[in-house]
């Protein structure tokens, strides 16, 4: 996958919102579903990813691996068809501080790093985001973050790598996110605390 996020929220030209809000207070929308991905649509969503994000570097073994053990790969899908992907990281404690300190690969993440489907979630990288137009990214955000008031997910908290300014600007708009490193430009690692 990519070296972070590297979403095309807002591809439609989505509104901006009035205010700032958490991930937490986005809206549901009734037009999307956003869930874990079945073991047949990995292929498209890998396909959209990589048409959605230049520079793609994880092998589709990877991808399917990933979700196999943590079933962190999300389909967002309109009325008709699958729209997207949301690529997740579910992180274990040694994921987190790998993340953290740079260890953690982003090509191939050790499997030791992540959480096994349905166990506790430390925290959820945001591994590469996708969204073809006109599908509004904002709104299938409120569908992802709906799914995540699981019990396993309660205590996590959200890390992103904006690779694009559309990626940037949405996460800088969104109250509790912070930068926790600097990278190039500014646009370093970031964290959105959840439930606070």
């Amino acid at each position: 996958m990519s070296l972070g996020l590297a979403s095309e929220f807002g591809a439609a030209r989505a509104r901006a919102p009035e205010r700032r809000r958490r991930f937490d207070e986005l809206p549901v929308s009734p037009r999307l579903e956003v869930r874990p991905a079945l073991h047949g649509e990995l292929p498209e969503l890998a396909r959209i990813l990589q048409e959605l994000i230049p520079g793609l570097i994880a092998p589709f073994s990877s991808f399917s691996a990933i979700h196999s053990y943590s079933n962190s790969i999300y389909t967002i899908r309109n009325r008709c068809s699958i729209a997207g992907c949301f690529a997740c990281l579910h992180l274990n404690s040694r994921g987190l501080n790998g993340l953290l300190d740079g260890s953690l690969s982003m090509v191939e993440p050790q499997r030791s790093c992540l959480a096994e489907s349905g166990a506790r979630v430390e925290a959820i990288y945001a591994w590469a985001w996708a969204i073809r137009p006109p599908t509004n990214g904002i709104r299938a955000m409120g569908n992802f973050m709906a799914w995540l008031q699981r019990p396993e997910f309660c205590e996590a908290e959200l890390y992103a790598r904006p690779m694009t300014d559309k990626g940037f600007g949405f996460v800088a708009q969104n109250l509790n996110t912070r930068p926790v490193e600097s990278g190039v430009r500014g646009r370093g690692l970031w964290v959105s605390t959840r439930f606070r």
